[in-house]
């Protein structure tokens, strides 16, 4: 049977030298063999892809399996009334500690997909029952009410110039330069409402009427707007912060050009494009490519709920139903777009076709391929999703068990790695590649010549240095996947100790989140 090729570099660095030992095994058998066998542990404890090993995994004892039957988990947390929480656990107790659990608001933002737990909440009284499936139920009254859908309420903290998705240095401590920064923003604003990107320095001043404001533009002469690199999302955050600084109906009339221009650009389908008009190549397609229609419909879904730097009369409720209208359409055309393969949901290409929603290619080292980058963002938006239909968690749970399946555990990816070897062996890391094959999830590298390759280091230096192909993109949302899920709000009850027993023994789980739920959201 022909043996399976594995295409990290640093394995290809084992087989180099393998076989060099191999031409000198004519005269050192016992040598040679004796390097063999260690290349091949080496190359089995560090480089082998997860993809590849399906069938040893299955083989393998499930780590932890054993602690499993020695902890009783919490099966769910649930507001029966605004100031009680019943937490009912896997199986029946026969010792109870309160002192076990805490329950905790989650402070931070999805945006940085940091919970920031809180303190515990203080409790006024608990108690335990029995249910009739003979499992103990905690009930635990709190001192301060929650909302009917079990979430908190909490007073918006907003920082000038501080937004979600604005990463741009326009905004500043002075009032006047901020104003002086937006009237040369204003001037720089193209007839059809958009920006241009990577021009931060030329936007210090203000547009001399000659220079051209784009270096992109269609054959009859118009001025293409973009998306991409954070394209005219920052300015129009930026002009919302002004005009909620300074009430100056000039700011909030190039802020509503911009999201005109944003709505404009959407395709019938629902996707948009990197560019605006169209610029007859690649960047005509849907555009996932750097999160740029994710950062649209992120910036867009701020101006609908009215979030800082939208908080003002900016947006009116013909123009808000418009946007939110809009937001329908992307959610459509993303989920019409995951890419299926043998019947399973995995996660989406960089580029989309606008009509048949097929994956597509781009520059000349960007194939239609599945996206271990671009993709993460999407989920991330479909998590934040209030009351998500089945479709949307069909999408969810398909890519969260595709990032699970294609990840490289112990293995860390080195950009411009000076040994050559890009992707090395460390226990405590996984990686994730750019782009993967569709149907075989192997690895897609390229140089400029458009050559498809599985192994990184076959390809030119000047790409394999100055592109990111790898990362550890979706290893922070899985994180919070298994653990608290869509966080923003919430309240979670944590297993802080593991004093109570079961009569067999068992403690709870340390550590684990279970999210308060109203019996309806369960």
């Amino acid at each position: 049977m022909k043996s399976a090729t594995y295409d990290h570099a640093s394995y290809n660095n084992f087989i180099v030298k393998g076989r060099s030992m191999r031409r000198q095994s004519r005269r050192k058998p016992l040598i040679a063999a004796g390097a063999a066998i260690c290349l091949g542990i080496v190359a089995l404890l560090f480089v082998m892809d997860k993809h590849r090993n399906d069938q040893m995994a299955a083989a393998l004892p499930s780590a932890g399996s054993d602690k499993s039957t020695q902890e009783l988990p919490i099966v769910s947390s649930v507001l029966t009334n605004p100031s009680t929480v019943e937490i009912t656990f896997g199986g029946k107790l026969s010792s109870f500690s309160a002192s076990d659990l805490a329950i905790k608001k989650a402070q931070g933002t999805w945006y940085g997909l940091e919970p920031l737990l809180s303190s515990s909440l203080p409790v006024n009284k608990v108690t335990t029952k029995e249910n009739k499936s003979h499992q103990t139920v905690a009930v635990m009254e709190l001192e301060q009410a929650l909302n009917p859908d079990a979430t908190f309420s909490k007073e918006e903290v907003i920082l000038p110039g501080k937004a979600p998705y604005f990463t741009a240095d326009y905004y500043t401590g002075s009032r006047e330069q901020n104003i002086e920064q937006a009237n040369h923003l204003i001037s720089w604003q193209m007839d059809n409402g958009g920006w241009f990107k990577n021009m931060s320095k030329e936007y210090k001043k203000p547009w001399d009427g000659k220079v051209l404001r784009s270096e992109w533009r269609t054959k009859d002469g118009q001025d293409i707007g973009t998306i991409d690199n954070e394209g005219t999302t920052n300015e129009l955050l930026f002009m919302a912060m002004v005009y909620k600084d300074t009430g100056d109906s000039k700011f909030k009339a190039s802020a509503l050009r911009a999201i005109d221009f944003l709505l404009k650009m959407q395709y019938s389908s629902g996707g948009w494009p990197q560019v605006y008009p169209a610029r007859g190549n690649y960047s005509d397609y849907v555009t996932f490519n750097d999160n740029a229609m994710m950062r649209v419909m992120n910036v867009l879904a701020l101006a609908v709920k009215k979030k800082y730097p939208f908080d003002t009369d900016l947006i009116d409720d013909d123009r808000r139903q418009a946007i939110q209208h809009s937001l329908d359409r992307g959610l459509e055309y993303i989920l019409k777009s995951q890419i299926i393969v043998d019947g399973k949901r995995t996660a989406w290409c960089a580029q989309h076709d606008p009509v048949t929603y097929e994956p597509r290619p781009a520059r000349a080292y960007e194939f239609p391929s599945i996206s271990g980058s671009e993709s993460v963002a999407i989920v991330q938006y479909l998590m934040s999703l209030q009351k998500p239909s089945e479709e949307v968690k069909d999408a969810i749970e398909g890519a969260l068990n595709w990032f699970e399946e294609v990840r490289l555990k112990g293995i860390k990816y080195v950009p411009r790695d000076p040994n050559k070897v890009y992707l090395v062996p460390d226990a405590k890391s996984s990686t994730w590649y750019r782009f993967y094959e569709i149907g075989t999830n192997l690895p897609i590298f390229s140089g400029r010549d458009s050559v498809i390759k599985h192994d990184l280091s076959e390809i030119d230096e000047e790409r394999r240095n100055g592109y990111a192909w790898a990362g550890t993109w979706p290893d922070k949302l899985l994180q919070t996947a298994r653990t608290t899920g869509y966080f923003e709000n919430r309240v979670y009850v944590q297993v802080v100790q593991t004093d109570s027993k079961s009569p067999t023994g068992q403690t709870l789980q340390q550590g684990q989140l279970s999210v308060v739920t109203a019996p309806d959201l369960k």
